[in-house]
């Protein structure tokens, strides 16, 4: 059953493959057990004192700004948590490590936050090659890690009979943002219908995330039937600091859409230097998959354009309800008159939903077991999320979690000097739609829905 007493389906029910990464999982902690792996994480009986979280992100270099905006809203959540009388009547403290852009990094910050200090979950991470790169320690150390920044879905997929090596799910893994099938399906499908483009070029970072990117959308606009010709595709390094080369070689393809995959500081060297040489002009339009950013539309000022297609997985004004408007009063509340951007950024309500069903999880099961605690997250409905109801799925662990996309206009009402996204419309796709759309494209690429 989920935690509001709904029947849970599982992946027998569902009739889907049980080839899940478990198998692996299981048969590497067989030998010393998981529990031998987890220090001294427990069940809540005989425990006091209060119950830690681990916050692992990216909060130097390229991916400062990222990493601190989710910082804060998980710092924030935590402060509401306790207010609202913390876990079991325990206070919530959070610990945040810096993973830097390495994976043995992160793994350091892993095992010493399970098995020194201690901690009943962990939320996380900014990159998605260290995401995939530490996947085999996260699962040893058997301690739930609840993703709020990642793209790839590789990571929630569990299918591996179909998908192979491409499915890197695992027992602990969750995630409460849209993943990147999700966002490049809302992309593709709002260019389809509404642009008439032809000639299309891509340019993106040199890593797991921007090749990813790349080539979702290309499977999905295939399969969706768009006549596109692919003109130039560029990586350029993650940080470089001149990408005027591979911009220039993309402009003279002479593309009508540009699709891009940048965000943090990349997404603003992009911006600076595409309108420099002219690229934004010549373009019917410039996509970007999570170029919608308070923190990278602030740093960029009037020199964003406006009148492109930018995405996110969240922008403030896309939600009128109430769970949103008390997110943004929260934030309003904490971070008026500090250094913290006036708005949260697009992996706010990530981060925010993320523990507060870490709440619901340890309290539904008396305990902060890990086991428990996935157990209870399995199948999970959240009601409270500020961008609508989400749904953990009970096989990928994936949250049925949207995409916001809309076009950069300085009529947003935004606490800065530049743009903001209007009008903005809420993405969502289920696992049978991506899957099908996939299938058509001969792709073996994983939806992780």
């Amino acid at each position: 059953m989920t935690t509001d007493g709904t029947p849970r389906v599982g992946r027998e029910e569902k009739g889907e493959s049980t080839g899940w990464n478990r198998r692996r999982f299981l048969g590497a902690a067989g030998a010393t057990g998981v529990a031998g792996l987890t220090g001294p994480v427990g069940t809540v009986a005989g425990q006091n004192g209060p119950i830690k979280i681990g916050a692992v992100y990216l909060l130097s270099g390229l991916g400062q700004s990222l990493g601190s905006a989710s910082v804060a809203a998980a710092e924030l959540t935590v402060k509401k948590i306790n207010e609202a009388g913390g876990i079991m009547g325990r206070d919530v403290e959070l610990i945040v490590r810096d993973h830097e852009n390495s994976a043995s990094t992160a793994n350091q910050h892993f095992r010493d936050l399970v098995q020194r200090q201690g901690v009943a979950a962990m939320i996380g991470l900014t990159s998605s090659g260290v995401t995939l790169s530490t996947a085999p320690t996260v699962a040893q150390l058997g301690v739930p890690l609840t993703l709020t920044d990642i793209g790839t879905p590789f990571i929630t997929e569990h299918d591996e009979d179909t998908y192979g090596d491409n499915a890197q799910g695992t027992p602990v893994h969750f995630r409460t943002n849209a993943n990147t099938a999700i966002n490049t399906y809302a992309m593709a499908k709002y260019a389809n219908e509404n642009l008439d483009v032809t000639r299309v070029a891509n340019l993106g970072p040199d890593y797991a995330y921007g090749q990813q990117c790349w080539e979702y959308f290309k499977a999905f606009s295939n399969a969706m039937g768009a006549d596109y010709e692919y003109v130039a595709s560029q990586f350029p390094e993650v940080g470089a600091g001149d990408m005027t080369p591979q911009i220039n070689t993309v402009t003279n393809a002479n593309p009508e859409l540009v699709f891009t995959s940048f965000w943090g500081g990349d997404a603003v060297t992009f911006v600076q230097q595409a309108t420099q040489q002219g690229l934004f002009e010549q373009a019917t339009d410039v996509f970007d998959t999570l170029g919608a950013d308070p923190t990278v539309f602030k740093a960029l000022g009037n020199s964003m354009p406006e009148g492109v297609s930018y995405s996110s997985w969240y922008w403030h004004s896309t939600y009128d309800n109430e769970n949103n408007k008390s997110f943004l009063n929260a934030w309003n509340e904490e971070y008026a008159n500090t250094d913290t951007i006036g708005i949260p950024s697009f992996t706010g309500p990530s981060a925010w939903s993320a523990l507060w069903m870490y709440k619901r999880a340890m309290e539904n099961a008396g305990s902060t077991n890990p086991d428990d605690i996935a157990s209870q997250l399995e199948g999970m409905q959240f009601q409270n999320d500020p961008r609508g109801p989400i749904t953990i799925d009970a096989d990928s662990h994936q949250a049925q979690a949207p995409t916001v996309i809309g076009t950069t206009s300085s009529e947003d009402d935004v606490p800065y000097d530049g743009v903001g996204l209007q009008p903005s419309q809420s993405i969502s796709a289920d696992r049978k739609t991506l899957t099908d759309l996939l299938s058509q494209a001969d792709t073996n690429l994983p939806p992780g829905v």
